[in-house]
């Protein structure tokens, strides 16, 4: 943190005064006013971290009333290469985990003699650390920075620190304006919010950035993920959380949402639904917007979008706001254990201010009746509400047509700001344009029920295909968009490979894993790495794993072009780009690209769920990419399969998740027909697609019953037993022909030989019994005959697991229910005539029929384990085009 904020830290000089400034941007520079512009007539001057002199500025905003101003200066020269700084307030009072606040400045204390000149001096570099409690200085609308640790005697050696920007969790929060001097240990600083309000600052930031301020809850940035960083690239400039088009969804529906915001209960949940690119993220970022706006009527609103890789969990920190606060979580059906995290924390702890979470999923189904019922029973809001989306009420009162025209005219804007901050492409030979010409919006005018995101995209690339003549020649306005896209990239790639070194395909490959995969950790997106370059070259023969200098800079370029937005190692490019991105490279490796990516063993499990989850959702638009995913699944069951399965039981609806299990039980039993498949793994495989019934696609009420089902497969164990597994020649019947596999339950070794045992102890048990009774006075007197009693339990007995695992029994049918309590009646009938002892106060009629029943479960449960189970199951070929 320390050396990030001294990039940012610059001295600014003129002839009467001296002070420091902090860097917004490459040569965009905030300081105080009275630094700064403290004569019109005199020069102000500014020199950043590692320059030896100064290079002149000029103040191109100013506010008396707020003491601050901007300066701009070269910004080849001070800042170069440094990111827009993002904006923030303090929006929390947790002590327990109250943010660390810093500044770094050129405080009068802090000036040195220079080595080895003894009458020269330099002013050294300070940073200080404090926290800033949000209630202390409300009234003079100034936060009081607390500092730790050391602090000069006299407050006349902070002069030199005015100018300083005060950041907290990497989010600039204000500027230090004056030192207090009845408090020895606390400087004053004016909160960024009162700048981004004031006249024209906001405008000069967009400017000279790209980009209009926003602030952010800077105290929540751990649990929060941020905005994309700004960029000429296509994935930048559609993300909606980059706010470059605006939203056109019905004014309604967003007064609807900001009335339930406002409803009096202290915390609630609900959700928002509707298709990908209907513009659920933009319009909850809209709601934010008009939410956080100064209201004389009402206090403001904070809040952002909750991030999945948080750098902590300690949620009560959403509890302690000062300002109410609106979380989202996005694609909220894959984060239900995260959102009950959430839920959990905030139903024990909370200041009383106002929370409230809105989930966006594309539907509402069996995952939030689930969760529902889980936040009710915390006694959490009335969890009623359902809004939503549809492509449609996406466009409000606005016609396709005016959507494309708005959101040209919003892209042109955007890229010049962007090209006029130093983003620039020398390959843009033509002006930006709002009105460029169609190439990519023929019919746009009728086009009602297409997702909104679709306007955009043709709108984008027709304003960079005029811009662009290269991009001209493309038939495609997704190709187009990534054209743009790989520019982006090979900037970045040449700046950190060497000459002949950079390989633009493996360069996309590796973005693709990159999406497919993420990364927590460093580790991990070494692994990504490994994984992607492995699958890139599959198709041209073995290829050696990449060295570690390789994969650093590999990373840096990824973790550059999309870095994280929350606690994770890197970002990845969203959205449509990153679907027709992998589909391309899937087409360009002949469809292997997937399978042997997933295959990989470097991967992390959460990586390859988080692949596999991916790929589920765009099963029923790029089925290719699903038969991919499938196959992969099919060659490493033991691990995929049960990470396959959570993503089909916790995400998917009812429909897709059979359609997606039926293509994954077809695979398995293809690969298990060739020669080199172990019988063992493929017995276990089908044994678990077994237990996961056919769940009729038109049966979505009974969602719930099929997650369930699928939460109890996945209990099992994977096999380690070689039993040889049911397999049908190249004779076998057709495709309507029903086939029987031989299925064994499987089990850990451990249980398999306890459940063996107490077997055998049930037969010996029966055979004792049945013996000691033939030799009582009941049964002497009738001869050799009485022997055929102990062949008849022991038959009977032996039939019990015989009649269950032959087939699949029956409810219906009377013999499951007659047949085992007829064996228990008989067992303990001889049992009661051997006069065997029972435990006191137990007779020997309610002892005996337990201890049968208990003995008789176990010896199914071992036949089931060792002989197994014959099913009838339909030719997995018939089942998947079902």
């Amino acid at each position: 943190m320390t050396s990030g904020l001294a990039r940012r830290t610059v001295e600014v000089s003129s002839r009467r005064s001296y002070g420091t400034g902090c860097l917004i941007a490459p040569g965009l520079i905030l300081t105080a006013r009275h630094v700064a512009a403290a004569d019109p007539n005199d020069v102000v001057q500014v020199r950043a971290q590692g320059c030896t002199d100064f290079v002149e500025a000029e103040v191109v905003w100013e506010d008396n009333a707020l003491d601050a101003a901007l300066l701009k200066a070269d910004r080849n020269v001070v800042g170069a290469g440094l990111p827009v700084v993002r904006f923030g307030e303090i929006v929390c009072d947790y002590a327990d985990r109250r943010a660390v606040c810093t500044m770094t400045g050129f405080p009068r204390a802090m000036r040195r003699t220079a080595p080895g000149g003894a009458h020269r001096v330099v002013d050294d570099l300070k940073t200080v650390d404090g926290r800033i409690v949000p209630d202390t200085g409300s009234r003079s609308q100034l936060y009081a920075f607390e500092i730790d640790g050391s602090k000069p005697p006299d407050a006349t050696k902070w002069q030199g620190i005015s100018g300083a920007g005060v950041f907290c969790g990497g989010v600039l929060i204000g500027l230090v304006r004056i030192v207090d001097r009845d408090w020895d240990s606390t400087l004053l600083v004016l909160p960024l919010s009162h700048l981004t309000q004031a006249e024209g600052f906001a405008r000069t930031i967009t400017a000279h950035t790209g980009m209009p301020p926003r602030l952010q809850p800077a105290d929540l940035q751990q649990l929060l993920s941020t905005a994309p960083d700004p960029v000429l690239s296509s994935s930048h400039l559609l993300d909606p959380r980059s706010q470059v088009v605006g939203n056109h969804s019905t004014s309604d529906l967003i007064k609807r949402i900001e009335r339930w915001c406002l409803a009096p209960q202290p915390m609630d949940v609900t959700v928002l639904t509707g298709l990908g690119g209907t513009g659920k993220t933009r319009l909850i970022t809209e709601v934010l917007n008009h939410m956080s706006a100064s209201r004389p009527d009402r206090q403001p609103w904070s809040g952002g979008f909750l991030a999945e890789k948080p750098t902590h969990r300690d949620y009560a920190m959403l509890g302690s706001g000062t300002y109410p606060l609106l979380i989202a979580v996005d694609l909220a059906e894959t984060r239900i254990s995260q959102i009950r995290d959430v839920a959990t924390v905030l139903s024990h702890r909370h200041r009383g201010d106002r929370v409230r979470i809105v989930l966006l999923a594309r539907s509402a189904g069996n995952w939030w009746e689930g969760l529902r019922r889980h936040l009710r029973s915390r006694q959490i809001g009335p969890v009623s509400d359902i809004f939503q989306v549809t492509s449609d009420e996406a466009l409000g009162d606005s016609s396709p047509e005016d959507v494309y025209v708005d959101a040209k005219a919003a892209f042109a804007a955007r890229i010049r700001l962007l090209q006029h901050a130093g983003h620039g492409d020398g390959t843009w030979v033509r002006p930006v344009v709002a009105d460029a010409p169609r190439r990519f919006a023929a019919g746009i005018e009728d086009s009602y029920g297409q997702p909104v995101i679709y306007h955009h995209i043709a709108a984008l690339a027709d304003v960079l295909a005029h811009a662009n003549p290269d991009f001209a020649l493309r038939d495609d306005p997704m190709d187009v968009l990534l054209g743009n896209e790989e520019n982006y990239l090979y900037r970045i790639a040449k700046n950190h490979l060497p000459e002949g070194a950079l390989d633009t395909k493996l360069i996309r490959t590796l973005v693709v894993a990159q999406s497919l995969a993420g990364a927590r950790t460093v580790a991990e997106a070494a692994a990504a790495i490994q994984a992607g370059f492995h699958a890139h070259h599959h198709a041209y023969g073995a290829a050696t794993a990449l060295e570690s200098p390789q994969v650093r800079a590999l990373d840096t370029i990824l973790a550059t072009a999309y870095p994280a937005t929350d606690g994770a190692h890197w970002g990845s490019m969203g959205g449509p780009l990153a679907q027709a991105l992998l589909t391309e490279v899937e087409s360009d490796s002949g469809n292997e690209f997937v399978e042997q990516f997933l295959r990989h063993d470097d991967l992390a499990d959460d990586q390859c769920r988080q692949a596999l989850s991916t790929i589920a959702h765009t099963a029923q638009e790029k089925p290719e990419l699903a038969a991919a995913a499938q196959r992969a699944v099919a060659a490493a069951p033991q691990r995929l399969l049960p990470l396959a399965a959570t993503a089909v039981a916790t995400e998917l609806r009812a429909d897709q998740a059979q359609q997606w299990l039926a293509g994954v039980k077809s695979a398995v039993v293809e690969r298990a027909r060739q020669r080199a498949a172990d019988p063992g793994i493929y017995q276990w495989a089908a044994d678990y697609l077994a237990q996961v019934p056919q769940h009729p696609a038109s049966d979505p009420d009974d969602q719930r019953k099929f997650s369930g089902l699928i939460d109890a497969v996945l209990t099992q164990e994977p096999a380690t037993s070689t039993a040889e597994v049911h397999r049908h020649d190249e004779s076998e019947p057709s495709a309507a022909t029903p086939r029987t596999l031989l299925v064994k339950t499987q089990v850990s070794w451990p249980i398999r030989l306890l459940a063996t045992l107490l077997a055998a102890c049930h037969l010996v048990l029966v055979v004792g019994a049945t013996s000691s009774a033939i030799f009582s006075d009941s049964l002497r007197q009738e001869g050799w005959s009485r022997w055929m009693y102990l062949v008849l339990t022991f038959s009977a007995n032996i039939a019990v697991p015989v009649l269950y695992g032959a087939a699949r029994p029956s409810a219906r049918d009377l013999v499951t229910w007659i047949w085992p309590l007829f064996v228990i009646t008989l067992d303990t009938s001889f049992a009661v005539l051997a006069h065997l002892a029972t435990p006191e106060p137990f007779p020997l009629w309610v002892l005996w029929p337990v201890i049968f029943s208990a003995g008789l479960y176990t010896l199914t449960f071992a036949w089931l384990i060792w002989i197994g189970q014959l099913r009838t199951d339909p030719d997995p070929d018939q089942s998947a085009s079902a």
